[in-house]
């Protein structure tokens, strides 16, 4: 596979060879990686990894995925990311976000340390959709669909999740990218179909009936359909749009399997959802049988989650063995100076370092109250430093070391019963029972709201 053929049309793409096209562009990613050097002594014998000429994926997050953290990623073992997502009409008629987003300076700057890289939009226009993918083309190696955003905003804009239920305007936006992208291909990343979504009734589906989460025949069919329309790559999440937040629950990979099982030898398949650490990985790989696993939530809390020794694996003695929070926080910080979120690094300036900063610290955060505080109100890079360093020294003083650190911000929405299953909190405790302690008062709230972003878990995870 050369280097030439990522550059094929997506119509010729589908007419030849998906998955040699896939293995190509993960194999660009590890010649020009220094992840990919031989003598790379992170992880053990090599001939026991899984994950060779496996897609490890960014997923694409709403003031998350920004190039700094992309680029962090990568640094640790990521070999495929996506961008945030983009709103087509907001990037074709909004200067201001456009050069956001896509600033075509930071892009030659960059050059191919950010690739391979996939863009995507969201949109309930196929031709605003098609204009917007036009503009990126030349600079990135395919473009998504987003089809998984689960919030009440995608379903006002028409995108997301509630393009699913959309069947037949979903299916054009995709032909009409497929036929009219000259230089990459479209994907599509979905999510499973619920059950009052079934199309499939009459053929003996019974998911209405016998208390299932999803719909399974509704989706594969969908699926394929989508496939036929021209989609080059499919990312499953195996949750549906009514499974975020507190009822997030767990993620089922043998709906994935199904769904390679049927429609894998046409495209690749990446599998997302339910991955807490390197043994998730290889254990979502081995049962679904999938061509990669995207991350999202776990990566924002650690970005070298795709390292088999990096933290709370059976490699690692369920320690953290690879670099400690304030020393990744660092390292962000150092590449968001570099080059800033807000121009051309598709983030919002300090509101998204601060975010990211909070998902990197949120155990030490949330007993430091001082520091939270600091955090809460950082206006610069230096603040922010400032507050690294007392939780550096709470962490000699508390004789902390970086192994005994712990997974947190992942698990706000999650926990395990008694069969050792991870099961949202809501299963767990009642709604009722979740949010315990005092109610915060109106400044506390402000801040944290500022210091999330005020982004109401906008990403598709």
């Amino acid at each position: 596979m050369t280097i030439n053929q990522t550059q094929l049309s997506s119509k010729e793409l589908q007419q030849q060879d998906a998955h040699g096209w896939f293995q190509g562009l993960l194999g660009n990613s590890c010649s020009e990686s220094k992840n990919c050097d031989d003598d790379d002594d992170d992880d053990d014998d090599d001939d026991d990894d899984m994950t060779k000429m496996k897609a490890l994926v960014v997923a694409p997050m709403v003031e998350q995925s920004d190039l700094p953290f992309r680029l962090l990623c990568r640094k640790y073992g990521a070999n495929l990311c996506y961008t945030p997502m983009f709103h087509a009409r907001m990037f074709l008629t909004r200067p201001r976000y456009r050069a956001q987003f896509w600033n075509l300076d930071v892009i030659r700057k960059i050059n191919k340390k950010d690739r391979p890289l996939i863009v995507q939009f969201c949109g309930g226009d196929p031709m605003e959709m098609l204009e917007a993918a036009k503009v990126v083309e030349d600079h990135c190696d395919a473009v998504d669909v987003n089809c998984g955003c689960p919030q009440g905003i995608a379903r006002r804009g028409n995108y997301g999740a509630f393009l699913l239920e959309k069947e037949e305007l979903l299916l054009k936006i995709v032909r009409v990218l497929h036929e009219g992208l000259k230089k990459v291909p479209v994907t599509v990343k979905v999510r499973l179909l619920p059950p009052k979504c079934c199309t499939m009734q009459e053929k003996g589906c019974t998911c209405q009936s016998d208390g299932s989460v999803y719909c399974l025949e509704s989706s594969l069919s969908l699926y394929e359909r989508l496939i036929d329309a021209g989609a080059a790559i499919l990312t499953v999440h195996c949750r549906t749009r009514h499974q975020k937040g507190h009822n997030t629950g767990a993620a089922d990979w043998s709906a994935v399997r199904q769904v390679v099982e049927k429609l894998g030898h046409r495209i690749p398949i990446i599998a997302n959802g339910g991955i807490a650490n390197m043994d998730d990985v290889e254990q979502c790989l081995l049962e679904t049988k999938a061509d990669g696993v995207m991350s999202s939530e776990a990566v924002l809390e650690y970005p070298p989650i795709f390292k088999r020794n990096g933290s709370h694996t059976k490699f690692s003695n369920n320690k953290r063995t690879g670099p400690g929070r304030v020393a990744l926080c660092n390292e962000y910080l150092d590449i968001a100076e570099e080059y800033p979120p807000d121009v051309g690094g598709q983030g919002s300036g300090m509101k998204c370092v601060r975010t990211h900063i909070h998902h990197f610290l949120s155990a030490d955060l949330e007993s430091n109250p001082t520091v939270r505080d600091m955090t809460i109100s950082a206006k610069s890079y230096g603040d922010l430093r400032k507050a690294l360093q007392a939780i550096e020294l709470y962490h000699n003083q508390s004789n902390m070391e970086v192994e005994d650190e712990t997974q947190h911000w992942y698990f706000r929405h999650r926990c395990e019963d008694k069969e050792g299953k991870m099961v949202s909190k809501t299963a767990m405790f009642g709604k009722s029972q979740i949010l315990a302690g005092g109610e915060l008062n109106e400044e506390t709230a402000k801040g944290i709201a500022c210091l999330f972003g005020n982004c109401n878990d906008a990403s598709d995870y």
